[in-house]
């Protein structure tokens, strides 16, 4: 039988190891200014560094989806965690952007097999009808990094230069790490399952079950929508709308602050009435989030900017409460990195054509308008693929 670990301390350090793994991920974005500035490079290219993560992190889900299920989850754990600390701390040493692609796509060959293996814990322990709201105060951890980690990492970069807010993530994501290992007992369960005849998972072996083929293409639809103008935010609202730059962490506090509340609605709302109302309801607001980028001004930017962060992340809940259902537990962990695999390339692909997209001149962003249609046609889509995938999920 699993060994029991409170709910709320499970909650709890899972939470933190996705506020450690958001912050490392997100730091580059709102810093791309900056880091373009000291390292030499257009603020447009600020979307290879994203891209250089997710393309090394895509790579680490071909192995960790046949491998992870083998091992014991928490020794799988510690050893990635300690890897993602290593590649933090390469990031904060780049001297060239050269230097910071290697280092970005170092932490993303960590991140993937680290997120999915801590997801997989908390779903091991969590009943099916108290996943959404599990995986919404897991998202906690999103949220505390957008209100608190990213606006103190701007302060910290402006005051102190960029370094040290990749030291400040290398910092916390070392306790984390020394917190798991304390409080985690082993993770073998599904390795009993296992040995009973359960089938060890490989990507095309998932891939083959119509249901995982949905999953697959909601999630990379997903996050590609999201992240053809994610990257390009800050960069955006400085040079094209003159946003103070002295002003950009509290954008990002009131971002953080209402996705928080929108993800706690969304994970309850899920639980009780499933998926559709609230992913549509948070599509909508995603969608309103981005007229600034098709050139109309009807609603205060910081609105704007609070409501499209605010409809992702709910979007977001709602889709991983309703992903969680599909895997059996002897190859969750391989699931949720083939999830994670997915995602990875949705964002690449979404980071590469928004970084051909907006071109390589200085000055304000272009072809902003293009890109926030794309953004919206893919939201659309996602409603319809999710509406497939419930019919798919209630027939089997």
């Amino acid at each position: 039988m699993q060994n029991e670990i409170p709910a709320r301390q499970l909650i709890a350090l899972i939470a933190a190891l996705q506020c450690t793994y958001i912050l490392d991920f997100m730091l580059v974005l709102p810093l791309g200014p900056d880091l373009a500035a000291a390292l030499g490079f257009h603020a447009n290219q600020v979307g290879w560094l994203t891209a250089a993560y997710t393309l090394a992190s895509l790579a680490a889900g071909l192995v960790a989806v046949p491998l992870l299920d083998r091992f014991d989850r928490r020794h799988a754990l510690l050893a990635c965690l300690a890897g993602l600390v290593l590649a933090i701390l390469a990031s904060a040493a780049a001297q060239d952007l050269f230097t910071l692609l290697l280092a970005r796509a170092a932490a993303g060959l960590c991140a993937a097999p680290t997120i999915a293996t801590g997801m997989a814990i908390l779903i091991d322990h969590t009943p099916p009808p108290q996943r959404g709201s599990a995986i919404a105060r897991v998202m906690v951890g999103f949220s505390l990094a957008t209100i608190g980690g990213i606006p103190f990492a701007l302060e910290l970069a402006a005051r102190a230069g960029w370094q040290v807010a990749f030291l400040v993530v290398a910092v916390l994501a070392a306790l984390v790490g020394v917190v798991a290992s304390r409080l985690l007992p082993a993770q073998r369960a599904h390795l009993t399952q296992r040995a009973a005849g359960a089938p060890r998972p490989s990507p095309l072996a998932l891939l083959k079950r119509p249901s995982v083929q949905l999953a697959s293409l909601l999630q990379g639809l997903n996050q590609f929508a999201a992240f053809l103008v994610i990257p390009s935010f800050s960069a955006f609202y400085l040079l094209n709308l003159a946003f103070p730059r002295e002003q950009l962490s509290l954008l990002y506090l009131a971002g953080g602050v209402t996705a928080l509340f929108a993800m706690q609605l969304a994970g309850r709302a899920t639980d009780k009435r499933g998926p559709w109302r609230p992913v549509s309801i948070a599509s909508a607001c995603f969608c309103v989030g981005l007229l600034p980028f098709l050139g109309i001004q009807a609603l205060p930017i910081t609105l704007c900017f609070v409501l499209f962060m605010a409809g992702n992340a709910a979007r977001n809940i709602c889709l991983a409460a309703t992903l969680s259902q599909i895997p059996a537990p002897p190859e969750r962990a391989g699931f949720m990195a083939l999830m994670k695999m997915v995602q990875d390339l949705g964002v690449t692909l979404a980071t590469g054509m928004a970084a051909l997209l907006l071109g390589n001149a200085d000055g304000p962003l272009t072809h902003t308008t293009e890109l926030a249609a794309l953004t919206m046609l893919g939201g659309v889509g996602v409603l319809g693929l999710l509406a497939h995938l419930q019919k798919k999920l209630q027939t089997a």
